[in-house]
């Protein structure tokens, strides 16, 4: 699928942006997976104890895309509009915020690692390694808004390829960093050493997509990184808010239900840990296909084609919805092997390919949250969609998770028969919200 149009817009087709955007979701999450990987070799009990502390760590990255997705509804639309100065205020702003926000989050994450930690119900043999990884990997957390939020940018100007290869090149050196802690060869040993390569990892990345940016023609000037223009602050703020408090109830819910299941058999932690390590690989294919169709919707609603864009989201839920059921299944059917990698205990393997098994209903249902709510962000539709989605995690994910667990005795495979009823009941709500044409009358650019 192509789109038409201006000469920006017309750069941008669905394979070209979904590729780049996929490989680098992949390489993002990949870095967590290595480092989980890594740890396994010493111990379950340090890669669940690191695997609990991504989680929290997590929640920031759900603020950070929070910010880069209310920075790419805004641009997205002007860039169709051929706005390019408010583009380029946009960015400057974004870039400064996301930097200012990150650091003051990463030094109270650093400052409260113990406190949180324990209020999540680790044992306590658990929150040592947990703590130490926290405190080190929350220092990154400014670096990281900023490259989440440049590579936004970069996408939405159709180079997703550029920010892609720099996080593949941040991947090889957390993996060669990694090698040469359990090797011995670096200074800083286990866990605390982990930590430290992937802080250095993700410096040298943004050190990089900096100077690639600073060589496009929408490079931003130091001056502008600090000329804050406080209308478009707070619209892409206020739609980045709206758009992104659903990823962060969901990562909230997920270190919630994590709580749950701390009184269980230390094996149901260790599948969960794992599973999450591995399963949103199964849907990452189809949400670059959603993510490619709302650049591509967002640049012809800028340049006022709104009938246009109705018809390319719809047309795109068969690329996500085909992926996921593809991996979905592709990833139960080859749990013991996969899952194999991080441990050989027979008990977690089991539990974590019945987890897989539940998810191909989940990410069945996710395709059309993949699909339709993330059209509806393209036309910055986000206020209803944003209220139905939070009610739904926390009625059912939440609490339906905590009734399947607490009450029914379900145990961890209760939370994902919980999140597989969320995905649906929201899903079905923003396809109706998209088909019936309700964010015809909202307006940007």
């Amino acid at each position: 699928m192509t789109s038409s149009g201006k000469t920006e817009k017309a750069k941008l087709t669905m394979w070209s942006l979904a590729v780049p955007i996929f490989f680098e979701q992949v390489l993002r999450s990949l870095m967590g997976t290595v480092n989980t990987f890594m740890l396994s070799r010493i111990s379950d009990n340090a890669s669940a104890s690191v695997g609990v502390a991504n989680q929290v760590i997590n929640i920031f990255t759900m603020a950070a895309t929070m910010l880069a997705s209310g920075t790419a509804v805004v641009v997205n639309q002007n860039l169709g509009a051929g706005n390019d100065s408010t583009t380029r205020k946009v960015t400057a702003n974004s870039i400064s915020l996301g930097f200012i926000g990150g650091m003051i989050i990463g030094a109270l994450l650093s400052a409260a690692a113990g406190l949180i930690m324990r209020g999540m119900g680790l044992e306590e043999m658990l929150v040592s390694d947990a703590v130490i990884y926290l405190r080190i990997v929350s220092l990154a957390c400014g670096l990281q808004a900023v490259s989440t939020v440049i590579s936004a940018h970069f996408r939405c100007r159709g180079k997703a390829q550029i920010s892609m290869l720099v996080i593949l090149l941040t991947n090889i050196l957390n993996a060669a960093g990694s090698l040469l802690v359990l090797g011995g060869i670096f200074p800083v040993r286990n866990v605390a050493g982990i930590a430290t390569i992937r802080l250095i990892s993700e410096t040298i990345g943004l050190v990089i997509l900096v100077f690639l940016m600073q060589r496009e023609e929408w490079a931003v000037r130091a001056k502008e990184l600090i000329s804050f223009d406080w209308k478009l602050i707070r619209q892409f703020l206020s739609l980045g808010f709206m758009s992104g408090m659903e990823g962060i109830s969901y990562t909230t819910i997920q270190v919630l239900t994590t709580r749950y299941i701390t009184m269980l058999p230390a094996s149901n932690l260790s599948a969960k840990v794992y599973t999450q390590t591995i399963n949103s690989y199964a849907w990452y294919p189809g949400n670059a296909f959603g993510q490619a169709s709302q650049i591509i919707a967002g640049h012809m609603i800028g340049s006022g084609d709104r009938e246009g864009a109705w018809n390319y989201v719809k047309r795109a839920w068969k690329y996500v919805v085909g992926c996921n059921a593809v991996f979905a299944t592709l990833f139960w059917l080859f749990a013991p092997q996969i899952i194999g990698i991080f441990t050989d205990s027979a008990e977690i393997i089991a539990i974590a390919r019945g987890l897989l098994m539940v998810d191909i209903i989940t990410c069945l249902a996710r395709s059309l949250n993949h699909t339709f709510s993330f059209g509806l962000r393209s036309a910055g539709y986000v206020f209803w969609p944003m209220i139905i989605a939070n009610c739904s995690m926390w009625v059912f994910q939440a609490g339906l998770g905590y009734i399947n667990t607490q009450l029914f005795g379900l145990g961890v495979i209760g939370i994902w028969i919980a999140a597989s009823v969320d995905e649906l009941f929201r899903g079905s709500v923003v396809t109706w919200m998209w088909i019936k044409k309700k964010w015809f009358n909202s307006r940007i650019a």
